[in-house]
């Protein structure tokens, strides 16, 4: 299994572009880009960004975006705010698809501070399916990620959703902040997304859930090593944190070498 890093793990330090020479000094060959704003969902910035990419020698597995400026707003009522949204997809995927991006990661909507979400799942399904489709319209794998304040803050979501979709290419990512987040366990939302899991961004915390780099917390990844093993995972694992979680990108580098020594032995 291949480690590599997010992008967003520099932010807001260095810009989108500024973090990928960083990236190579780390000895990291595939990545996940976070396009942060507007401004980088356009093709111009994206060739600029791959041409960049290419100079370094890395390759982009997936790709996030800045969501809530547009994804909540396909589930709307309104018609003109879900073309407005889709429109966006759609210059997201263009520009996932000029970077050589394999996979966009979802959050979709959020939910009330108090985690109660009134999902109408018949109508999410068909909206997904859309989606799905427009991606795979740019050989891009729609993945879904589980998010404490999102729609996915239960395991159950993965099953509920599958059952009310048609697309073959709706697939997951485990995010294990996210999960510690929710007070479930990371591995039971493993173990709803099954086979569709196609990303993981990994991240450690302490016994007081603080935040912190991987190989400093108390996350068993040895664990997670063997779980993804059984399901036969092929995918990556980002290590996806955020700039206060270290001092120097030195940390990071430790940090990267101590999950190359559980994922990629």
């Amino acid at each position: 299994m291949e480690v590599g890093i997010s992008t967003a793990s520099f932010y807001p330090e260095a810009l989108t572009e500024e973090t990928i020479p960083l990236i190579s000094e780390l000895g990291v060959k595939q990545i996940e880009v976070f396009l942060s704003g507007y401004s980088e969902y356009q093709m111009q910035f994206c060739k600029a960004l791959r041409s960049e990419i290419d100079r370094y020698g890395l390759t982009v597995y997936s790709v996030h975006a800045l969501g809530t400026q547009f994804e909540p707003q396909v589930f709307s009522p309104s018609q003109r705010q879900r073309k407005d949204s889709q429109d966006i997809f759609l210059k997201v995927f263009k520009c996932a698809q000029i970077l050589g991006a394999k996979a966009y990661v979802f959050h979709g909507s959020a939910v009330h501070l108090n985690r109660k979400a009134n999902i109408d799942f018949k109508r999410a399904g068909p909206i997904s399916d859309e989606l799905a489709n427009l991606a795979a319209d740019h050989g891009i794998k729609f993945s879904w990620e589980n998010v404490s304040w999102c729609w996915f803050f239960f395991p159950e979501f993965a099953d509920r959703i599958l059952e009310n979709t048609k697309s073959e290419n709706l697939f997951f990512t485990l995010d294990i902040k996210q999960a510690m987040q929710t007070g479930r366990s990371t591995f039971d939302f493993l173990e709803h997304m099954g086979e569709r899991l196609i990303n993981i961004h990994a991240i450690d915390f302490k016994d007081d859930k603080s935040l912190t780099l991987p190989g400093r917390g108390i996350f068993d990844f040895r664990r997670l090593h063997r779980e993804l093993e059984t399901l036969n995972y092929k995918g990556p694992l980002f290590m996806e944190v955020y700039r206060s979680n270290y001092g120097n990108y030195n940390d990071l580098g430790q940090s990267l070498d101590y999950l190359r020594g559980i994922f990629s032995s």
